[in-house]
């Protein structure tokens, strides 16, 4: 097994995915004139700290591996996600036993 570390640049982009994402329901329902809008902006609050949880464990689980699928080439993962897939550039160290994720997109 591995230990899996994110880089600045990847865990940045993660949490600007998921601040966008609430950002975008919150803007979406304020305002809207709906009973329950808080209620419901809350709900979308809860759903991106629940997917944040759930990716990180999603990439962590992936990498930790010591034969990754699904693997692209040398150093790059593509990881199917919900709907989505994760593009992943990683960097091993094989001594350590230690792999580092340097760059994440979401498509």
């Amino acid at each position: 097994m591995y230990r899996v570390s994110l880089t600045n640049k990847s865990i940045n982009y993660l949490w600007n995915y998921f601040n966008s994402y609430r950002k975008y329901f919150e803007d979406l329902f304020e305002d809207s004139w709906i009973w329950s809008e808080n209620q419901i902006i809350n709900l979308y609050i809860e759903e991106s700290k629940n997917r944040k949880i759930e990716l990180l464990k999603l990439i962590k689980d992936t990498l930790q591996e010591e034969n990754i699928l699904w693997r692209k080439n040398e150093k790059f993962i593509i990881i199917r996600w919900r709907t989505k897939y994760l593009f992943i550039d990683y960097e091993e160290d094989i001594n350590v036993k230690e792999r580092f994720v340097l760059n994440i997109t979401i498509r």
